[in-house]
């Protein structure tokens, strides 16, 4: 038996034997755990499976089989330490890929069986050969109408670069085309059995190929109603608009697909990079046409154009359908060509209009929109895997573990259902990549604009009687409450159980630009006709957090001097979220349907009324068995919450795995714990939640834990707030406006010397010792809660301790050297009112350091 114990009961083990010490906890071996060990700091590691690509393979202990197979399956008997890599290392054992929970897939060096490599490695469990039969991830063929795929199309991945090279010339040379290749992929065209190609020496992995589709709903707003929803009504006039940012768009096309005059108003000037992909040539054999481009306008659905606009529309005709960052700047990269089917496999798939031009590795597609300066990338299309993991997910999630700078969205899909009638989704409708781990997958709730658009039901939606099964939920508008789920967003858990989506945006009935070369008009058309349509789906609320993305990134970067990373800019989207409600009244949706919940300003703000707001990104992060920890103090009972993020390497299931928890006066709790429970570790998210209503004053730490990390260290980003602490300000009384010398005497000597000890007086003890009282007293209530609100909130970081109120209250003043300009300006602007609480001839003498501290 092995088992993990907290550090701090090492002493309870007696002759257990420690078989490896980490910061936080003891890996031990016996027979029996010792009596009194408290549940929470324990776990018996009894399970003997590892997953290979998503499926459990047993490999029981002691037993080392290494067969004939170049490669092999092994069992670590607990967390993987960085002596163990090591020690790997130095015996040319190479790790070819990680198999959770503490597994791996490795080379042996030429004349190591399994005896030896038993011999060499006390802290391997077991081993087994890697087989053919371990080589898939068991996805079948794409069939229906939703998707039209080429038939008799495989997908190769190699272990590597060289592997792939090698195997290329390998299927030539067995007659099997190759129609397109990418770092470590192959596209081939074979009608035998895949096997075949699953015993090639480098094959890892080989399951048929998968298309995308776009992720528009059919149909049998307003953008300041939207603005509403997400919190944002009063962004613009906090100077939130997009500017500076640069939000990449992958979809059908963007209007005439030109960034000249002909260009929709609400994109021009804006667009930095504009690109249309051509078919891909693992399309080849079966168009008329190989590698055709009709280049990159909006022709079809006006599927592209409307997303882009909802992110970042203009609003330049009538300035009335803005988008979320009007400011920010495009990238577009037009995937949709029409694709002229050849004769042979016209009955298969059908001319018309696919998204045939993505690239075979979407790392690709990433990477494009990266060097042109975008940091968020929209993508509302998937594939219909129903919660599985693919190779779409396993690219994603390594692009963003390579540019951890980066964000990228993706819709959940539309495919949600009830079709027990329970009023709850029906769960595993997710398509991929929105099933990967690192992205930041969107749900949809209704949009906030009733009685326009598509004016009917959600039973409209479903003649039917096939997905709405409740009468009550039919009967439901399609918009109008955004606190509610959207019945067609599509509903997790994924295939390994992990939550998705991660939050939801509005996406029924929104306005956006209409496609000046499209022939469709989407859910409506809206004025001015016809450059503007409504439309619905989890593409447009992807558009929707894609724009939302772009002004949290906006304000954290003011805030900070520089971007927030792409798992803080994550952290910081699931930790404003606000409850998406359940339609039968009983509290919120689940987290398999909602994700964390709606997303909302407030809680992701840099500054937030009343609460202390922080923001750790911690590089290069934890190894197994390392720790963080973070301690505050609550001077008052309040919310607390916390939210951890990080970018896993890719791969099925959680390969580095931290944990989250928040110990204090009630006890410790868990990331991921149910409501008013303490909950228990999660092994299976790479977004962690802790979130207490009604925190009781006292001492708290939260800690984050390397529970298991073989692929690192492992970055992580953490964002919490909790109520902010009572100014104590210790600046003397009379400085205070209205409190004159003999006041100020008076209140000295009932030991109120200073504005702090006024603050903590009642006001029938200022009344007695100041005679203010009536109009006098509240005027002098109004100027310290002003202070305190001030003080609560703090301005801009970086601004220097020593600068006094006088200086930033200055008309026209420069900011200090190495303060940027646009928080300079807020600063001064949160901090003039202060003019009002303190007399004006004492504004020289107060620095930022005594209404602050040193930290300014």
């Amino acid at each position: 038996m092995y088992a993990l114990v907290d550090r701090e009961r090492e002493a309870m083990l007696g002759g257990l034997r420690v078989v490896a010490r980490y910061p936080a906890f003891v890996l031990v071996s016996g027979d029996e755990l010792p009596a009194g060990l408290p549940a929470g700091e324990v776990e018996v590691l009894g399970d003997e499976t590892i997953s290979v690509h998503g499926e459990p393979v047993r490999i029981a202990g002691g037993v080392f089989e290494t067969g004939d197979a170049p490669h092999v399956l092994v069992r670590f008997v607990g967390p993987v330490t960085g002596e163990w890599k090591g020690e790997l290392a130095a015996k040319s054992v190479e790790v070819l890929f990680w198999c959770p929970r503490f597994g791996a897939c490795v080379a042996l060096p030429e004349g190591m069986d399994g005896a030896a490599l038993q011999a060499a490695f006390p802290f391997i469990a077991g081993a087994q050969p890697y087989l053919e039969e371990h080589c898939s991830r068991g996805l079948e063929e794409q069939s229906g109408s939703r998707t039209v795929s080429p038939p008799d199309l495989y997908d190769l991945v190699c272990f590597s670069k060289e592997d792939r090279a090698r195997v290329a010339e390998e299927l030539k040379g067995m007659g099997i085309e190759v129609l397109d290749a990418s770092s470590s992929k192959i596209r081939v065209r074979f009608q035998g059995d895949p096997q075949v190609l699953r015993d090639i020496v480098g094959v890892k992995i080989v399951d048929p190929a998968r298309v995308p589709v776009t992720l528009q709903t059919a149909a049998a707003a307003a953008p300041a109603t939207t603005a509403g929803a997400l919190g944002l009504a009063g962004g613009e006039a906090a100077g939130l608009t997009g500017r500076g940012q640069v939000i990449a768009v992958a979809d059908t096309g963007l209007d005439t697909g030109a960034a000249d005059a002909s260009l929709h108003p609400d994109f021009r000037g804006r667009v930095r990079f504009l690109r249309s992909w051509p078919v891909n040539p693992s399309w080849s054999p079966f168009v008329k046409t190989p590698g055709a481009d009709d280049g990159p306008a909006d022709r079809n659905s006006g599927h592209g154009t409307h997303v882009a606009g909802l992110a970042l529309g203009g609003g330049a005709l009538e300035g009335a359908h803005r988008g979320v960052a009007p400011e920010a700047e495009l990238v577009f990269q037009s995937l949709e060509q029409y694709t002229d089917v050849a004769t042979a496999y016209a009955s298969r798939i059908p001319t018309g209009y696919y998204l045939s031009g993505r690239p075979l590795d979407l790392r690709e597609l990433f990477r494009e929109a990266r060097a042109q300066g975008a940091r968020i990338h929209v993508n509302s299309w998937g594939d219909p895997a129903q919660g599985r993991y693919t190779d779409d997910c396993f690219e994603a999630d390594l692009f963003l573990r390579e540019n951890p700078d980066a964000v990228v969205l993706f819709a959940a899909g539309n495919d949600g259902c009830d079709r027990d009638g329970d009023r709850l989704r029906d769960a595993g409708s997710l398509y991929a990549p929105a099933t990967a781990k690192n992205v930041v997958t969107i749900g949809a709730t209704e949009g906030a604009a009733s009685g326009v658009g598509v004016r009917g039901s959600w039973g409209d939606m479903d003649p039917a009687f096939d997905r709405y099964r409740s009468t009550a939920d039919r009967a439901d508008a399609v918009s109008g409450d955004p606190t509610q789920l959207a019945q067609f967003s599509s509903a997790g858990p994924t295939a390994d159980g992990r939550i998705k989506p991660d939050v939801c945006a509005p996406g029924t009935n929104l306005v956006a630009p209409r496609s000046q070369r499209c022939r469709g008009n989407g859910w409506g058309l809206a004025s001015p006709l016809p450059y503007y349509m409504y439309f619905g789906g989890t593409s447009m609320a992807n558009g929707v957090a894609g724009g939302f993305a772009a002004l949290v990134r906006q304000a954290w970067e003011a805030e900070l001097g520089q971007a927030p990373g792409g798992a803080a800019l994550k952290a910081l989207l699931v930790h404003g979220a606000r409850p998406v409600l359940r339609r039968d009244g009983k509290g919120p949706e689940p987290r398999t349907a909602a994700g964390f919940g709606r997303l909302h300003f407030d809680g992701c703000a840099p500054r937030q009324a009343d609460r202390t707001v922080k923001l750790v990104e911690d590089a290069p992060g934890l190894g197994s068995g390392e720790l963080r920890e973070y301690r505050f103090t609550l001077r008052r009972a309040g919310t607390v919450r916390a939210v951890l993020a990080w970018y896993d390497a890719p791969g099925e299931r959680l390969v580095n795995d931290l944990d989250l928890t928040l110990s204090g006066p009630a006890g410790k709790v868990w990331g991921n714990h149910p409501a008013g429970q303490a909950g228990a570790p999660d092994r299976a998210n790479t977004v962690e939640v802790v979130h207490l209503d009604d925190a009781a004053p006292g001492e708290y730490v939260l800690r984050v834990t390397g529970a298991n990390v073989p692929a690192g260290p492992q970055p992580f980003a953490l964002v919490y707030t909790h109520p902010a602490s009572p100014a104590v300000i210790e600046l003397p009384v009379d400085f205070i406006s209205g409190i004159g010398a003999a006041a100020a005497k008076k209140l000295a000597a009932a030991g109120a010397a200073t504005v702090g000890a006024l603050q903590r007086m009642g006001d029938d003890e200022i009344a007695a010792h100041t005679g203010l009282r009536g109009k006098k007293l509240e005027t002098l209530r109004g100027r310290l809660a002003a202070l305190e609100s001030a003080a609560a909130r703090r301005p801009a970081a970086g601004l220097p301790p020593s600068l006094t109120l006088a200086q930033v209250g200055a008309p026209a003043a420069p900011p200090p050297a190495g303060v940027a300009p646009e928080a300079w300006t807020r600063a001064a602007a949160e901090l003039r009112p202060l003019a009002e609480v303190f007399d004006r001839t004492r504004l020289g003498r107060i620095r930022l350091a005594d209404l602050f501290g040193a930290a300014g």
